[in-house]
């Protein structure tokens, strides 16, 4: 820490430092100069009592030289210590100079003159010419020529060599030369504004020993205690670890030698603190400025070559830190920051093994453009002039034919053409960005085939396996149940199942070509709402909105008298009233995207056209839905451990079984097209008392799951919105398939499975 500041000499005891200097000097000297000192006191009194400015001699133009005062010969040096003071040309009041233009000049008093009540003296510089008159009030006596002792503060840097140093203004006594303490700093401690015109200095260490007086134009003044800053270069290195590193000289500490013991240092400066102690501005040798740390810390180092000796190297590198610095020297000048260069590749001729334990590399662009050095920790070195592999994980599809994937990173030979790529998503599990300028996508297929480099300004990439979006405008019609409807081709989360939604025609609004090989439909109903994806495997497409002709046999007795008959989708021929209540022959249907199934319509070899299906019911004899399937009771199932259920779809029966024996045989009505599942199934926990499926605009009630907790069930025959049973599908019962893939019963059989047959019993479909 530095020193404790001296204590400032008093007025009093510098200048009787100086009178004293002057007496040793000149012994005869001392008696005059004892009455100076009287004088000057009662001067000073004089002074201190002026409080605005003097009084200038009256003028009197009749006045003539008989009027002139007689002089009284004066022997002072005085100093101008008013600060409005007036120094007159003449004792006529002709002003010459006042206020700073004289404040604290020191002139040498050879006579005096009393005027209208008032001392007046003749003003003398140092060669011995008159300057003027002034009022004796405005000025001090000095005990010598360097003039009275002045207030003055600060720290004196001595930066200029050859300079004097005076233990006696009188005399102007050379004590030692500036060369001696060179670059030391100094308290100024007052000063004294001297005959010759020049002001010097007392100057102060920081134990109180006087060094002197110094001229102001000797040294440097500087408001803090560090002194000026001056010029260092070279390394030091740290040799003592109980130094503190400050931020500034307020001595707050910011790190200590410690930390960096047996490193080195850059230096950029010092200064030479009051304190007496030399503080180096250091940085390390990354570049990044560490603060002051005192010289004695230090050991001062001659290093030929810090940045290192050039070094040979061929090699393609790649930037990948995005915090570096690309440097136009090794003292760490910025040319240009790695955010900038981020991912491009260079070509490093040659490597430096710098001093502060890094290798940097000199990097040129493909225009042969040097760039700079840079840190090659920032750095991923390539295997050729393709750079570095990064890593990637996207997917892009091939739209178009003539877009290759290449070999190597000059487009010279083909690794897999445009035709074979086309309309297929690769997975991109890497990428180059090639010294060139191209940046470089490695692809693969989903069986983890390399298929070669793509340039990557030709395909556009997404993060989804399903890859891009492609346009596709046509219609679908579902042919398998059972099936999802994806709602997400990343997780492949599901909202719908084509169980619910089987051989119903679907607007085709988009199309993903899978990493996994598959086809995905963006799928629209009539009414515009989006119902998600599907492979477009589990469907047949058509071109109309009628979707794909489907087979299908059946008798149908007209309903509606007055429903149109189609010769095309919609060119209307006629209406059903000449056919209602006409039992008629279905050899085909269409499901159209509008929601409706029209019947392809025979009266015997002769066709009709093209009949909705909700002018007809099936024409068949049926079983009363609506009573026990048989007029036994049902059975007590406490007294069968061996309890089982299967379903004959064949029959359209359900048997109620103990083993090999059967309890009880109900009506049933399973799924059109085969949709119910076969198997062996087991009776799941859900199972409740109604529920309703807007999709297909029908529930039923006691409903009792047997697979995918909640999509299988047995349950009563259909209700509709309103929770009224469906006459047209109740009469399927026992007779021919009707449901989605459920097991449809009568209303008492349902709800005696729904109250009494418990999880965990078995169930056999075939």
């Amino acid at each position: 820490m530095p020193a404790p500041k001296a204590a400032a000499p008093s007025a009093e005891s510098d200048a009787s430092n100086q009178a004293s200097n002057a007496s040793a000097q000149n012994p005869s000297s001392a008696a005059s100069s004892a009455a100076a000192s009287s004088s000057s006191s009662s001067a000073a009194a004089s002074s201190s009592s002026q409080s605005k400015p003097e009084a200038a001699p009256a003028k009197n133009e009749a006045a003539s030289a008989a009027d002139t005062p007689a002089p009284v010969t004066d022997n002072r040096y005085v100093s101008v210590t008013d600060k409005n003071a007036v120094l007159y040309a003449d004792l006529n009041g002709t002003k010459k100079q006042e206020g700073a233009a004289v404040y604290q000049r020191t002139f040498k008093s050879q006579a005096k003159y009393q005027k209208d009540g008032v001392t007046y003296l003749a003003l003398y510089d140092a060669n011995q010419t008159l300057q003027g008159y002034m009022n004796q009030a405005s000025i001090k006596v000095a005990a010598g020529a360097g003039g009275v002792w002045t207030n003055a503060s600060g720290y004196a840097s001595l930066t200029k060599p050859g300079q004097d140093v005076y233990g006696n203004l009188d005399t102007k006594q050379v004590i030692k030369k500036s060369d001696d303490v060179l670059d030391n700093t100094y308290f100024i401690s007052g000063a004294y504004h001297h005959l010759d015109g020049q002001v010097y200095y007392s100057l102060y260490d920081s134990h109180n020993n006087w060094l002197g007086y110094m001229a102001g134009s000797g040294f440097e003044t500087v408001n803090s205690a560090e002194g000026a800053w001056a010029a260092a270069s070279g390394y030091a290195k740290v040799v003592d670890k109980n130094y503190a590193i400050y931020n500034s000289f307020k001595f707050d500490a910011t790190g200590s030698t410690d930390h960096y013991y047996q490193q080195y240092f850059k230096k950029v400066g010092q200064y030479h603190h009051v304190n007496g102690a030399v503080y180096y501005s250091v940085f390390d040798l990354f570049g990044h400025w560490l603060g002051y740390v005192n010289s004695a810390a230090v050991q001062n180092v001659t290093i030929a070559n810090p940045e290192g000796t050039w070094q040979a190297d061929d090699r393609y590198v790649t930037v990948t830190d995005n915090r570096a610095t690309l440097y136009s020297d090794f003292n760490w000048t910025k040319k240009q920051a790695a955010t900038d260069v981020m991912l491009q590749t260079f070509k490093s001729t040659g490597k430096y093994h710098n001093l502060n334990g890094l290798t940097y590399l000199s990097l040129y662009d493909k225009d042969g453009n040097w760039r700079g050095y840079i840190n090659q920790q920032s750095i991923t070195a390539g295997v050729s002039d393709g750079g570095a592999w990064l890593p990637a994980n996207a997917y892009t599809t091939f739209t178009a034919a003539n877009v290759n994937a290449y070999a190597d990173f000059n487009q010279q030979k083909v690794a897999t053409s445009g035709a074979g790529l086309v309309n297929q998503t690769v997975n991109i599990s890497g990428q180059y960005h090639a010294f060139g300028g191209v940046v470089y996508y490695s692809i693969y297929d989903v069986r983890g085939k390399w298929l070669g480099y793509v340039d990557a300004s030709q395909v556009k990439t997404t993060s989804s396996a399903a890859g891009l979006w492609l346009p596709h405008d046509g219609y679908l019609t579902t042919t398998q149940s059972g099936q999802m409807i994806y709602t997400n081709l990343d997780s492949f989360a599901g909202g719908r199942t084509t169980t619910a939604n089987y051989q119903r025609t679907f607007r085709i609004m988009g199309e993903y070509k899978h990493y996994n090989g598959a086809t995905y439909y963006s799928l629209y109903d009539g009414n515009g709402n989006w119902m998600g994806y599907l492979n477009s495997a589990l469907g047949s497409e058509s071109k109309e909105a009628q979707g794909v002709w489907m087979n299908y046999n059946a008798n149908v007795l007209i309903t509606a008298s007055n429903a149109a008959l189609y010769s095309s989708f919609f060119n209307m021929t006629r209406d059903t009233s000449s056919l209602y209540g006409g039992v008629y022959q279905v050899s085909g249907k269409y499901s159209h995207v509008n929601g409706t199934t029209y019947y392809s319509l025979y009266d015997g070899n002769r066709w009709l056209g093209y009949l909705a299906s909700w002018a007809t019911t099936p024409y068949m004899d049926y079983y009363d839905w609506t009573k026990p399937s048989q007029s036994k009771p049902y059975p007590d199932v406490n007294m069968y451990p061996n309890l089982s259920i299967e379903v004959d779809i064949a029959k359209q029966r359900v048997y109620i079984k103990n083993g090999s024996t059967n309890l009880y045989t109900m009506y049933a009505s399973t799924g059109i097209d085969n949709s119910t599942p076969r198997g062996h199934f087991a009776i799941q926990t859900e199972r409740g008392y109604s529920f309703y499926n807007a999709n297909e605009g029908m529930g039923a009630r006691y409903w009792t799951s047997f697979l995918d907790h909640g999509v299988y069930l047995f349950h009563s025959v259909p209700t509709d919105a309103n929770g009224n049973y469906i006459v047209s599908q109740a009469k399927m019962l026992g007779k021919q398939p009707g449901s989605h893939g459920c097991v449809r019963l009568t209303i008492p059989d349902a709800q005696w499975i729904n109250a009494h047959i418990k999880v965990g019993t078995p169930v056999y479909i075939y």
